[in-house]
């Protein structure tokens, strides 16, 4: 991978089976957009747990791109989505957000 990846833990802690997860999503990514793709910093974060609910986790995905960033705040808590009481599914999720704004942004560039 070519593509400089950073990953930050925040509130919870480091897992490196969720760490893997993450490069997996992100050569993913970069093979989708090749040399167009910069760098990518994640963060994970669990800031809230109730003792009635689980926890929900939340991921803020910056991706840098030729002419921008494309940034994606996924489970900012603002319409909880419950799904995200599991990181996997709320990392699938934050990814695939980032992938459609991405390509947005080059279809917006191309014309």
């Amino acid at each position: 991978m070519t593509m400089a990846v950073q990953i930050t833990f925040r509130d919870i802690d480091h897992s490196d089976a969720v760490d893997d997860r993450i490069r997996e999503h992100a050569e993913r990514l970069e093979k989708k957009f090749g040399e167009r793709a910069t760098s990518l910093h994640v963060t994970l974060s669990a800031p809230h747990h109730s003792a009635n609910k689980g926890r929900l986790y939340q991921f803020t995905l910056e991706f840098v791109v030729p002419k921008g960033e494309i940034v994606v705040r996924q489970g900012d808590g603002h319409g909880a989505d419950h799904s995200h009481e599991d990181v996997y599914v709320a990392l699938r999720d934050a990814f695939k957000s980032l992938e459609r704004r991405t390509r947005d942004h080059f279809d917006k560039l191309s014309t």
